[in-house]
């Protein structure tokens, strides 16, 4: 699930945002298949599409890279090992299946593959969109028969007495057999369905699909010459594209395919796929000089014919409403003293305006909120800003597990939080072993002094200094405190007014 996190970590949102959904999303192990070896598709030497030819091709013989063995005229498949649960590069702590296919695939017919334009935007440029979620947004996560659902609508899998039929855990033309497949729906505070997410990961291969009700699901980043190229496939129209390059930083080339486009039934689509694993040529589009991208991009349009189909299609009626709708509650605040009057953050809360930062001839820009989920985040969030400088203070009081996952810093190992210590850029003189603490000091209120104040003390941007860690307290409730333009006195007064 490296590629879900990844792409949670590009999208621009609130930092009190974030850190709810990061923290929804520890670390975990995720066990996998291997994949499985399709078979018996040799007897269709071509298949003519429409616009395009779809041809089975030889795969790699055993003295070529990734090569299984003799070559042979079957569509073939990354060989992946079961990789250990520390090796898991999973970023999500939500429950999956793995998709198990029919049992007797080679008696199934291979289906007729729409051909679709995957326009080349490897060296595109792109633009960051932001994102915030609205207020009393929560998540849901999906089983595998809510996930079964959406395929196969809510008369559930066929029944089938022929084994052409059979279907597996979800529709076979999927061919996401041995994929560990997870998802998550995203409701609104009175729990209607919004968007999902639905992601899975099998060796070297993954995708990401997102479904929208009523417009194509949001982007982190535009690519403005995406929907150049259009293709169409039962009277829908298709955007798509094809990037190769080395996505994840590991050294190694990715071969990339996205497409998106709106269902008949108003589904808002795009469905990303990485290293299928598939060895095709698709369509001519790169004349067999890359197979591994061809083999991508039919993994890729065969999703679009399964949600496409006529016997096949998506449906979210099963999801459209919440079960359960937890508890919120959001609100903002013009002054500091209205935020005081909310009694259980006010003891965390700073007294009076930090100095130099008064409300005299337009000086003062203060914004305040509460941000409250239950079994989520109990949060209230105060900011003053004077020009590029701002004092921040969030109040986290024990809600679900924010923040009990906070590890404090050792007072007695200034090694691990204290910047006088290093030079900038932190990265290359921080020892690795000490970033996790040095990049997100946490101190034990009873550990607090101004000593501790002055070890996080760094340059600011545009001059004076800027302090930045978090306090925990004995009852659970963490403070985050980031100041710019700030003495590290005046910063322990805010701090100080707080500790028992």
């Amino acid at each position: 699930m490296k590629y879900y996190r990844s792409y949670m970590d590009r999208q621009e949102i609130s930092p009190e945002r974030h850190k709810e959904l990061m923290n929804l999303y520890p670390q975990h192990g995720v066990s996998r298949r291997p994949w499985v070896r399709y078979a018996a598709l040799a007897a269709c030497a071509a298949l003519i599409l429409g616009m395009g030819a779809w041809r089975l091709v030889p795969g790699p013989t055993a003295d070529q890279p990734g090569g299984p063995g003799p070559a042979s005229n079957v569509l073939q498949t990354e060989a992946a090992g079961t990789p250990q649960p520390e090796d898991s590069q999973s970023g999500a702590d939500v429950q999956g299946f793995v998709v198990s296919g029919p049992a007797q695939r080679d008696k199934l017919a291979f289906p007729m593959i729409p051909y679709i334009q995957y326009q080349d935007v490897t060296d595109a440029p792109e633009v960051a969109a932001s994102r915030a979620f609205a207020p009393g947004t929560f998540m849901v996560e999906l089983t595998k028969e809510d996930i079964q659902g959406i395929f196969w609508g809510s008369e559930g899998k066929p029944e089938a007495d022929h084994p052409k039929t059979e279907q597996g855990d979800l529709p076979w033309m999927l061919f996401w057999d041995g994929y560990t497949v997870h998802g998550i729906a995203w409701y609104d505070g009175q729990g209607r369905l919004t968007e999902l997410t639905i992601w899975g990961e099998k060796g070297r291969a993954s995708f990401t699909l997102e479904l929208r009700l009523g417009a194509l699901p949001f982007t982190c980043c535009v690519e403005p010459n995406r929907g150049d190229e259009i293709s169409e496939f039962n009277g829908v129209e298709i955007a798509a594209w094809s990037k190769v390059y080395d996505w994840d930083g590991d050294g190694l080339t990715d071969d990339i395919c996205g497409s998106e486009f709106m269902t008949p039934n108003d589904i808002g689509v795009r469905f990303k796929s990485i290293n299928s694993g598939m060895q095709a040529e698709y369509g001519g589009g790169t004349d067999g000089a890359n197979l591994a991208l061809d083999g991508t991009c039919t993994f890729n349009a065969l999703f679009v014919r399964q949600a496409l189909a006529a016997d096949g299609g998506l449906h979210l009626d099963h999801l459209m409403t919440a079960g359960h709708i937890p508890a919120w509650r959001d609100v903002t605040f013009d002054t500091l003293e209205q935020a005081r009057v909310e009694t259980e953050f006010a003891p965390y809360l700073p007294m009076s305006e930090p100095e130099g930062y008064g409300a005299y001839a337009g000086n003062k820009e203060f914004f305040g909120r509460l941000s409250y989920q239950e079994g989520n985040e109990n949060m209230l969030f105060v900011r003053w800003t004077r020009g590029y400088d701002n004092v921040e203070v969030d109040v986290y009081l024990p809600e679900g597990d924010w923040p009990g996952q906070c590890q404090p810093v050792d007072i007695d190992r200034p090694e691990r939080y204290d910047t006088r210590l290093y030079s900038i850029p932190w990265c290359d003189s921080v020892p690795q072993e000490y970033r996790s603490d040095f990049d997100n000091v946490i101190f034990r209120a009873q550990d607090m002094s101004l000593e501790a104040v002055k070890a996080r003390e760094v340059p600011h941007d545009t001059g004076g200094a800027s302090f930045s860690f978090r306090v925990l307290h004995e009852n659970g409730v963490v403070v985050n405190y980031h100041c710019d333009g700030m003495t590290a006195q005046q910063v322990w007064e805010l701090v100080e007014t707080t500790l028992p």
